[in-house]
């Protein structure tokens, strides 16, 4: 048995029937020559034998009477309840995207294993697709691209794991679940007072650690009284989500990070990620009429490298960044960017915040509640974009390549819509992950990603003048894309 985290246990206290806290993806097969179909139930059992390197898969959460909830074996777990697959053959990508958009508004079961795969082995000629989700209490991006491996191969004649034996431990009754529940808060207590002691011998780290607190408090703080801006994103949402997909290849990113680098100081390739959301939701705006203003968006930060970041879990901290919407000149946006983003790393306000959140542990219940749902709240930040470093080699699947990965980045109460960006074998995929009813033109963020980093393209003066006219929306005055250009 072990207890969810305050940050984990955050992501089931803020979903709600229309707001379903699950991380998850999209990934497109290229079928190995002359195969017909993807082998789903050798790619299942692939799955269930390496799922002893991820036990969360096997378990479910229990709430104690007392104390935060806790991760224990499901006594009934069997993998084909976690695993579809449709035999039928799926036409073509419009078919993939309807089936994906069903799967991805669909909460998952708290009463089992908090994740499920869906396999669809006939795509068109020669394709598949794999679906997956997994809720945020039990990873976040990095780490579910990191499970990734209990799907897919390294090479693409893999030889197929050995399976291994597994037995569910024997499960706590209610009493017994309340007592270790109370004893995991006093060790919980007692650690902390260890750290604050340990502190108190190192005077000049407690001044560090204490500055360093300070200031990420009086910044949160200050993001709490002033509210991120009003925005047309931030809508009540139903439980229908969509899924925008954009490829583009590395090497234009990787060009823009180097022609910016030797004008703009350094940028950081997020720095561009950001530069081309900001392009593209400035688009957005105007296709929809509305004043293109600047807004406050959270960015997930990866914890790994401190020495207090759990096992497992979430291992993440959040900042938030302001985007310049209302800029029209792409070269002063990134250059905005680049400072927030500059000033933020400076700051020591990552640090700050990560320290706060592993505080939100030593909180009564009713605190963390209102915590969480203040943190997940409009009034905090108006999107997610989420970037996740993914594998740059190609991986397989039973013999299959996988063409492409899209994150799917969740998206709590009040927020219409998410971005996800996910680099992976030579590509970096951008995904829009939005509420259709509450933006019905969401399918538009594509062809605008593509827009935004050819203006950057331009500016910079690295883009060809004919792939430039091919691809830009701004080239058709019939185009939605050209009234959002302007």
């Amino acid at each position: 048995m072990q207890r969810l985290s305050a940050l984990d246990a955050s992501f089931l206290r803020v979903e709600t029937p229309s707001a379903h806290m699950h991380v998850g993806w999209l990934s497109e097969l290229e079928l190995a020559p002359g195969a017909t179909a993807l082998h789903a139930a050798e790619l299942m059992r692939r799955v269930e034998a390496r799922l002893h390197l991820a036990p969360r898969f096997r378990q479910r959460v229990v709430t104690p009477a007392i104390g935060e909830a806790v991760w224990k074996d499901d006594p009934g777990f069997a993998i084909d309840r976690h695993v579809e697959i449709v035999e039928k053959r799926i036409p073509g990508v419009a078919g993939v995207r309807r089936i994906c958009d069903r799967f991805l508004s669909e909460q998952l079961d708290r009463s089992r294993p908090l994740w499920r795969l869906l396999i669809l082995p006939r795509v068109g000629e020669g394709r598949a697709a794999v679906l997956g989700k997994v809720h945020h209490a039990m990873v976040d991006g990095i780490a579910a691209v990191e499970l990734g491996m209990l799907l897919f191969d390294g090479a693409v004649d893999a030889a197929p794991p050995e399976a291994v034996e597994w037995r569910a431990e024997h499960a706590s009754g209610p009493l017994r679940l309340a007592v270790d529940a109370a004893a995991d808060s006093a060790l919980d207590q007692f650690r902390a007072a260890r750290r604050v002691a340990s502190m108190g011998l190192a005077p000049r780290r407690t001044a560090r650690v204490a500055d360093t607190m300070r200031r990420a408090a009086l910044s949160i703080a200050e993001d709490a009284l002033r509210p991120a801006p009003p925005s047309y994103m931030n809508v009540p949402i139903s439980a229908r989500r969509t899924l925008v997909t954009q490829p583009i290849p590395f090497a234009r990113l990787d060009s823009l990070k180097r022609a910016l680098d030797g004008r703009r100081g350094a940028v950081k390739l997020n720095d561009v990620v950001l530069a081309v959301a900001s392009g593209a939701l400035r688009r957005y705006a105007a296709l929809r009429d509305e004043r293109p203003e600047p807004i406050r968006v959270m960015v997930p930060v990866s914890v790994r490298a401190s020495e207090d970041a759990p096992a497992d879990g979430n291992r993440i901290t959040f900042a938030f960044v302001e985007l310049p919407l209302s800029e029209p000149e792409p070269l002063r946006r990134v250059a905005l960017i680049r400072g927030e983003t500059a000033e933020l790393k400076d700051s020591g306000r990552i640090a700050g915040s990560e320290a706060l959140l592993r505080g939100m542990d030593a909180l009564p219940g009713f605190m963390k509640e209102r915590a969480a749902r203040l943190a997940a709240s409009p009034r905090m930040y108006n999107l997610t974009i989420s970037n996740v470093p993914g594998p740059r080699v190609p991986l397989y699947a039973v013999g299959a390549k996988v063409a492409s990965i899209y994150p799917v980045i969740p998206i709590s109460d009040g927020h219409a819509l998410s971005i996800g960006v996910l680099s992976y074998a030579g590509s970096v995929h951008f995904a829009a992950y939005a509420d259709p009813r509450a933006l019905p033109d969401a399918g538009e963020l594509a062809t605008l990603f593509r827009a935004s980093i050819q203006e950057l393209e331009s500016a910079v003066g690295t883009s060809r003048p004919q792939a430039a006219r091919r691809g830009a929306p701004e080239g058709s005055t019939r185009s939605p894309a050209r009234r959002a250009a302007r």
